[in-house]
């Protein structure tokens, strides 16, 4: 006897497709669902090897029985002259092609729901590949929005804000989780786009969103946890209590998201992750109204979180993250080019007591060692000991590889240390994060023009560019890296869409036209805007003043920072290249302890003619 044609009499054939097929549509639907029920990855690991297991038994089961109009028969009961073969035969093709069509269905929807949410043709050109992969959007990545203020007299804005920035810093110290910036995610505050829109533009899979309810003496907190694919809310949770629980609601919401986005940390590490670092009910309080007073609101809204931040650690001297808080206001007004710089009398060194006694006290009480690190660096940095801050954030990031400020401060450094290969490897090591996330995205443009490869550098930023076409920030830099690579034309265009946006009305809103104008030619323009500038606008004036090729202008604008014995202002100007640090003495020092071999200073490609001589 032929055992194949056996085979397919006996449908033995058709009952092997059958169950592959089952099979398969089976894993996909378990992918799916299993997770909403916060299932262990060995449930459906366990069912693929049963399904495997099951598929010998299945044909042999195939091969003893036969369907029949009457029933399952054994094989050898049926009669060879009936047509059951046939009957049977009919059903399982029908039944493989209902699962095909199934099949068909999951991936179209699969495929709907994982679509890459990149930008639409814009009018910034098309960017040719980099070398690069598209980036994807990991599974363990957030964004914590503005919670809502739902408080009958609508006054508790401050602790809406204030929450959401606590549960943001917490689960930011959730190693393998990625959580968007309070500067993306406060975009978002009253804005009525989807989830979807929000996640997509933020490059995270979860997005957490809530509200407060908040009287004299009762708090009420709501929280969910969405998946941005679907809409579909995994975790949610109230909270109604006393005022005094405040800092329990605060620590539990950071557990329980962390525990519901499945991140890899034990009980003992997940609570410690979420201490808010005091016991004062009060201090907390002003914590919280400090953080959601620093931000956006200028000088005024900084001296008024200072007093906030003061007042939280004046009431609890164990407080260590109002210490750091406080500290962080007198490292700003150490740098004159700071926005929110110039609101104390104290000279330099007044200044610098104030920031180290604070700063000591946050090291101190600090319970976390990856905090420890965080606030050493800071002193580091203010004291331009720049190799050793590196170190602190290289060991933070072996800790939260996504933490935004050290990847920052990795980029910086290397940049002002003329560290070329530090700052190409760590570039390409965020290319990927920085497609799907907006800060990555904004840190890669500033620093990929400061590598050696220029067009590199531009053909990067005109993906970003893509994919974040609205974004000032991205197109500020952006606008930059092109005029480096030679690309006028391409950057005029860039600089159209940043002013449409409303980049002209923002922070140093003079220095991109003022590099545009130089690139076309046309040097009145910028003499023009130098003119008007007030004096206090340091880093401006300084700007422009190279763009015009006026060299010793330039330095005397940075001399007073020299003068008043602040080099940590001036090392800001170390991660421009065509900046020369041998004008100023206390750079030269710096230079020569942290051993950097500087090479001199670079001419800007894109500088405005030289002025023409008058006869």
């Amino acid at each position: 006897m032929n055992v194949l044609a056996e085979l397919k009499r006996r449908n033995v054939i058709r009952m092997a497709g059958l169950y592959l097929v089952g099979a398969w549509l089976i894993v996909q639907i378990a992918e799916t669902l299993l997770p909403i029920f916060h299932t262990p990855d060995w449930v459906l690991q366990a069912l693929v090897v049963l399904l495997a297991i099951g598929f010998i038994p299945a044909l042999v089961f195939s091969w003893v029985f036969e369907l029949t109009p009457d029933g399952l028969k054994r094989e050898s009961e049926v009669e060879r002259t009936q047509s059951t073969v046939d009957h049977t035969a009919r059903r399982l093709d029908v039944a493989v092609i209902v699962l095909l069509l199934g099949i068909g269905g999951m991936m179209l929807w699969n495929s709907q729901r994982a679509a890459p949410t990149v930008a639409a043709g814009n009018d910034t050109g098309t960017a040719p590949a980099v070398g690069h992969s598209a980036g994807t959007i990991t599974d363990k990545s957030i964004a914590v929005l503005p919670f809502a203020d739902f408080s009958p007299g609508g006054d508790q804005g401050w602790f809406a804000d204030g929450l959401t920035e606590e549960i943001l810093n917490s689960l930011t110290r959730t190693p393998d989780l990625l959580v968007s910036a309070r500067t993306s995610s406060f975009r978002y505050k009253g804005s009525d786009l989807a989830i979807p829109q929000i996640a997509a533009e933020l490059g995270v899979a979860h997005v957490l969103e809530g509200s407060v309810r908040s009287s004299s003496t009762r708090i009420r907190v709501t929280a969910q946890l969405i998946r941005a694919a679907d809409g579909f809310h995994l975790w949610s949770q109230s909270y109604d209590r006393d005022v005094a629980d405040m800092i329990g609601i605060q620590e539990d919401l950071a557990r329980q998201i962390a525990t519901a986005m499945q991140t890899s940390m034990d009980p003992a590490a997940l609570a410690r992750m979420a201490e808010v670092g005091t016991h004062s009910v009060e201090a907390y309080q002003a914590y919280l109204r400090g953080l959601s007073t620093s931000y956006g609101f200028g000088r005024d809204g900084a001296l008024q979180a200072y007093a906030l931040f003061e007042q939280a650690r004046q009431l609890d001297p164990e407080f260590a993250a109002a210490h750091a808080q406080a500290a962080k206001f007198w490292l700003e007004q150490l740098d004159p080019t700071s926005i929110v710089s110039g609101t104390s009398d104290l000279n330099p060194a007044g200044m610098e007591q104030q920031f180290n006694e604070r700063i000591d006290l946050a090291i101190r009480k600090v319970r976390s060692d990856t905090d420890r690190w965080v606030f050493q660096a800071m002193k580091a940095t203010r004291e331009l000991r720049m190799r050793d801050a590196l170190a602190l954030y290289e060991k933070v990031l072996t800790q939260r590889p996504g933490d935004l400020d050290a990847i920052s401060a990795k980029l910086d450094f290397a940049a002002r240390l003329s560290d070329q290969d530090l700052l190409q490897r760590t570039l390409d090591e965020v290319w990927t994060q920085a497609q799907t996330r907006v800060e990555i995205a904004h840190m890669h443009v500033n620093y990929s023009h400061r590598t050696r490869d220029k067009h590199k550098a531009a053909d990067a930023a005109l993906i970003l560019l893509q994919r974040w076409p609205d974004q000032l920030e991205i197109l500020y830099q952006g606008h930059r890296a092109l005029l480096w690579d030679g690309r006028v034309e391409e950057a005029a265009k860039v600089l159209s869409r940043w002013q449409a946006l409303g980049g002209k009305a923002g922070i140093w809103s003079s220095i991109p036209p003022a590099r545009q104008a130089c690139a076309e030619g046309r040097r009145a323009e910028v003499e023009q805007a130098l003119a008007q500038m007030s004096a206090a606008e340091v880093s401006q004036r300084w700007h422009l003043q190279q763009l015009l090729g006026d060299t010793r202008a330039a330095a005397a604008t940075l001399q007073p920072l020299e003068d008043a014995g602040n080099p940590f202002a001036l090392a800001g100007f170390l991660s421009y290249a065509f900046f020369d640090a041998t004008e100023f003495p206390s750079m030269k020092a710096f230079l020569e302890r942290e051993q950097v071999q500087r090479p001199p200073p670079i001419a800007i490609p894109f500088a405005c003619p030289p002025a023409k001589s008058t006869p």
